[in-house]
This record gives C-alpha cells, structure tokens and sequence, in this order.
C-alpha cells in the first residue's frame, strides 16, 4: 500500500502531515500523522483496506478527543482517495494551538479583512487570540493561527500553507508582526 500521488504528497507536506504504515496480520493501516517532535508524531486519521478492494477512511474530526478518530467515508476506490478524505476531514488546530503555546511563541499576525469578517473572526469561540484593532484590522497570536491551520479547509475559516487567512471563499494575507524591542 504505497501512495504514488504527487499533488497528494505535495499537499500532506504543506500541512506538516506525513503517511505512517503500521503492518499487522489483521490488516495494513495508513496513518496520517501530525510532525509534533515525537517518534511516530500524532495520528489525526487513518485509512483501512477492506476484503472487497475498496477503502475506509478515519480521521479525527471532533478536536479534544486525543486519539480519537471517527469513520469519515468508506466504500472509497483507492488509498490516495481515502487520504484525501481524511485531509478532508481532520481536525488538529488544537494540537498544533497546544504546541505552539508550550513553544511559548510570542508571535503575532495581522490581517486586514472586511469589516464584517472582523467582526466574525473575533465572535468566533475558538480560537482564543483574536483581537480587532478597528477599520477590519485584526492581530492573532501564534496559537491563534497554529489552530486555524489545523482545521479543514470546508470547515470553514483557516489558515493555509501560505500564511493566508480564508473566509467565505476569499483569502486575505497574514502578516506577522515585527518583535517588539
């Protein structure tokens, strides 16, 4: 069970994921793992081959449940599309939120969206580290922006590899602050 697919490989490497497969005589299990500076780094998601060729796909899509994965999609044709799913689905900021703040990043970002996206970013439960600063400037800190980086782009506001924050389809630039001297 190898994946081949090189827009798929691209897009684990820009999400700081990578494949994991862990052999057993019950089955072949690909792990999609989070690099946290562990051996074996954190599973957010998995994929199972089933005895009729086709592929199940797990990922862990309800954040606080270490470990936890739930059954995405199944009857799915190929391991490259049963990843896919699980990058579909996976949530992870808050593991990527809680390394930042061990990290203790002092970092912050600014991003200069409508006024109305301000507004709802920062009415946002999660994540902690929203901050308005008028006109629809907003500043967010490190572990603000690790945790929108970790949740699926459907899922709605996140961060991707590019320091772009998206909401409602448009993408605004994030631009990380100077340090303080």
């Amino acid at each position: 069970m190898t994946v081949v697919d090189r827009p798929l490989t691209a897009l684990l490497k820009q999400r700081g994921l990578y494949l994991n497969q862990e052999r057993s005589d019950a089955a072949e299990i690909m792990y999609v793992c989070l690099r946290d500076g562990l051996p074996g780094g954190y599973p957010v998601g998995y994929v199972l081959p089933s005895r009729t060729g086709t592929w199940f796909a797990y990922a862990r899509s309800r954040p606080g449940r270490v470990f936890a994965c739930d059954q995405v999609e199944s009857g799915l044709s190929s391991v490259e599309s049963a990843v896919r799913a699980v990058l579909e689905h996976a949530r992870y900021g808050d593991v990527l939120r809680a390394m930042e703040l061990a990290a203790g990043s002092t970092a912050t970002y600014t991003a200069d969206l409508p006024r109305r996206h301000a507004a709802r970013l920062a009415a946002l439960a999660e994540p902690d580290g929203v901050t308005r600063l008028g006109a629809g400037r907003v500043r967010l800190t490190a572990a603000a922006v690790a945790y929108l980086r970790g949740l699926p782009e459907r899922h709605g506001p996140h961060v991707d590899h590019e320091n772009r924050i998206w909401l409602t389809g448009d993408s605004y630039p994030l631009l990380r602050e100077p340090r303080a001297r």
